[in-house]
């Protein structure tokens, strides 16, 4: 028997939905996340604490974001995703302003652990489990995610740039009460208007299974997959922070080396584009591995040669399969387990991974400190490697 009409999901509104998201995604991630950078040194300058001392606030606010993201998730797997991020945009753009204010050293670490709350609640992890719910066939819901995805990736091409040309214009303190008016004006309406809860059942076409929370985070393929994710973050990351002293150190011009790892960014874009349709054709454990295997592959050519062209090859290659990454860890979970605990078990995977972003440029930092660049680089391309076997075993069992 067909299911009822108005238990599918009109595709103007889920798409409508995927728009919303597209705009808020980017600005939220802009604001919250990327604009920090602009602010670092302007902030240094006037409040006197050294770069180790702010950025030490950043890190927490990750660490908050992985923690407090369990709860989020929880929580969409039972209401409507309207409320959770209305209100996450409301209290990050007070937040917002309550960071330009600050002289402080407690009270920076103080905003910043709350605006880790708020990230859990307006960030990637919960867009995709909104997407998770309103897509259950697999190939729409790639291509939403995609969608998505490929929208926010402009975030630091435009907020970057955006803050230091108010920083410059205003100063450090107006130009974020100027952004906090941005993430309120922008992201709220979109928030409490367009948001919608799940449809209460599933079009009858969608095949993939719907798998208790605690039975998937009792399984060993679960937390294999999740090792991947953490491995390829603690990789990208510590390859993004490291491979400028790593350039420099070889003799390549500062002005060559910025370039370059702006690459690894951009080229997140065209490896999100490639994502779907070789999700579709690949057998799904393969498809899963692939995107590991080219932040090894593109890790393992900057290392090796030592050519202008193969440094901007293997960070291309890198950005890609970074992107890949995004993207893989939102939809292999959603076609393994299911979109009716999506937001518990995508939560907890997504936390260990943010956690390990935020640990690894310290972590890489003390390594690199005893072994040198070329060894660091090397260690990376095998915890990618490592990746890639892990998630097609899990894949393969799951």
């Amino acid at each position: 028997m067909s299911a009822p009409a108005h238990t599918a999901e009109p595709s103007s509104r889920a798409w409508a939905i995927v728009a919303a998201l597209s705009i808020t995604e980017t600005v939220s991630w802009g604001i919250l996340y990327y604009a920090f950078a602009a602010f670092l040194v302007p902030m240094q300058q006037d409040l006197g604490y050294s770069e180790a001392q702010l950025t030490g606030a950043f890190s927490l606010a990750l660490a908050v974001c992985a923690v407090a993201g369990v709860a989020v998730g929880r929580h969409l797997d039972r209401h409507s995703p309207r409320t959770v991020m209305a209100v996450g945009s409301v209290v990050g753009s007070l937040l917002v302003v309550a960071w330009s204010q600050v002289d402080g050293l407690l009270a920076f670490y103080l905003v910043w652990a709350a605006i880790g709350v708020v990230m859990a609640a307006v960030l990637y992890e919960p867009a995709f489990t909104v997407l998770a719910k309103h897509f259950p066939v697999a190939n729409e819901r790639r291509r939403a995610m995609t969608a998505m995805t490929l929208v926010a990736a402009l975030a630091s091409f435009i907020f970057l740039p955006l803050s230091q040309l108010l920083i410059d214009a205003h100063g450090w303190r107006d130009a974020a009460l100027i952004l906090a008016v941005v993430l309120a004006v922008i992201t709220i309406p979109l928030h409490a208007f367009v948001l919608r809860p799940a449809p209460a059942h599933a079009p009858e076409h969608a095949t993939e299974p719907s798998i208790a929370a605690r039975d998937v985070l009792r399984s060993t393929p679960f937390w294999l997959l999740t090792t991947a994710f953490v491995l390829a973050s603690l990789a990208t990351i510590a390859m993004t922070v490291f491979t400028i002293p790593f350039l420099l150190e070889r003799g390549h011009s500062p002005a060559f080396a910025a370039f370059a790892v702006g690459l690894i960014g951009v080229s997140q874009i065209p490896g999100r584009l490639l994502f779907a349709p070789a999700a579709a054709l690949l057998p799904a454990p393969l498809a899963t591995a692939s995107v590991f295997a080219l932040i090894a592959l593109g890790v393992t050519i900057v290392v090796t040669l030592d050519s202008t062209a193969a440094v901007l090859v293997g960070l291309v290659i890198l950005g890609m399969g970074n992107g890949m990454a995004t993207l893989a860890r939102a939809t292999s979970i959603a076609d393994l387990y299911g979109a009716g605990a999506y937001g518990t078990i995508a939560s907890v995977a997504g936390g260990i991974t943010t956690a390990a972003r935020a640990a690894g440029p310290f972590a890489a930092a003390l390594y690199v400190s005893v072994v040198g660049y070329t060894p660091l680089l090397w260690t990376l391309a095998a915890l990618a490697v490592a990746a890639a076997l892990l998630a097609h075993s899990a894949v393969g069992a799951a």
